[in-house]
């Protein structure tokens, strides 16, 4: 099936795009998991030692949880970034495909992109383990200092490995002979199959986004009468909605609402496929987000890579920074307790 001047150079596009991502995405996905892996203080910057040695979350306006597993939120983020680097590095035969012009029956195209197919739906519901495991952390935590952390971990990544694995069944099941014109996970999977894969991901993706909402507003009126630490993590889950929505929330939700809508053929091809674009940054942004706002993760990062000149000059204005608002912290927190 031959390809019009506008396909073809649509195609170059996304390829381009996908080439770009996987550099800057690869390199930020790798990095967090080295940092948190060589870091022992990054998993545990909000722990504190009581004066029994034990460690402590310590969250203003929060529960206190003694023993508190400090691994268990870094494995669940670096689980998140592994997905998103398999979903990555599985966009580059595609590129290849794109450049080439070349195009793949569905029966072809399905088993090569299906370990994609199966971290892809597995990193949309690790997202939301994320956010279940803050809210355990807040409003039950008796239940997260007696369980085990291996049975937690397990059922926490038990529930995307069955999402995932039933959709990648499904799609072996389901395959046929039709020409696709991008080799991806929407065009990849059977119609019927693929209809599923976005609307469910819709749903997972809606709760998501309305628990992050409440944890929001619990930080907030819980933060209102604290201190800094509650409006830092506050701010930060301010962030993460906001890239959230619009990235990975918007284009399966666009994709959705194209199939919805009644959109059919090239047409529907075209618009999803382009989707892409919002997918990648979600592949790519984590470890960008979190070193943005997090002090502790830049500091990290920057002494990781101080061999490079410019990350060393980084790394010095950082600590200089760094010193100069501790030093302010501590003169505003001795003129409360002076005036108290």
């Amino acid at each position: 099936m031959g390809l019009t001047t506008l396909q073809f150079l649509n195609q170059i596009f996304i390829a381009s795009e996908i080439v770009f991502f996987n550099i800057f995405g690869l390199f930020g996905n790798a990095n967090f998991i080295f940092l948190t892996a060589t870091k022992t203080k990054l998993k545990s910057k909000s722990c504190k030692k009581d004066i029994t040695g034990d460690c402590v979350l310590f969250t203003e306006g929060l529960p206190a949880l003694k023993g508190y597993r400090i691994f268990i939120p870094a494995y669940l983020q670096c689980a998140l970034c592994f997905s998103h680097i398999i979903c990555l590095l599985f966009e580059l035969p595609n590129a290849g495909l794109l450049f080439t012009g070349i195009q793949l029956k569905r029966n072809e195209c399905f088993p090569a992109i299906s370990i994609y197919i199966f971290f892809i739906c597995a990193q949309a519901v690790i997202i939301l383990m994320m956010t279940i495991d803050i809210f355990i952390i807040i409003f039950l935590p008796t239940f997260y200092q007696t369980i085990s952390t291996w049975k937690y971990l397990t059922g926490m990544l038990t529930v995307p490995g069955v999402y995932s694995s039933t959709i990648v069944i499904w799609g072996f099941m389901t395959m046929d002979d039709e020409v696709v014109m991008f080799c991806n996970p929407p065009l990849g999977l059977y119609p019927t199959v693929s209809r599923f894969w976005t609307f469910s991901n819709v749903i997972i993706n809606t709760i998501t986004l309305v628990l992050f909402i409440t944890l929001i507003l619990v930080f907030y009126y819980k933060g209102k009468k604290q201190k800094s630490d509650t409006r830092k993590i506050m701010k930060r889950l301010k962030v993460s909605i906001l890239f959230f929505i619009f990235t990975w929330y918007i284009g399966l939700l666009a994709a959705d609402l194209f199939v919805a809508l009644g959109f059919t053929g090239p047409t529907l091809v075209f618009m999803m496929s382009n989707l892409v674009f919002f997918v990648l940054i979600s592949y790519s942004q984590f470890f960008y987000v979190v070193i943005w706002r997090s002090p502790e993760y830049r500091n990290a990062f920057l002494e990781a890579w101080s061999c490079i000149p410019c990350c060393k000059i980084l790394k010095e204005r950082h600590s200089k920074s760094t010193k100069i608002s501790a030093t302010a912290h501590s003169h505003q927190q001795n003129s409360m307790m002076s005036s108290a």
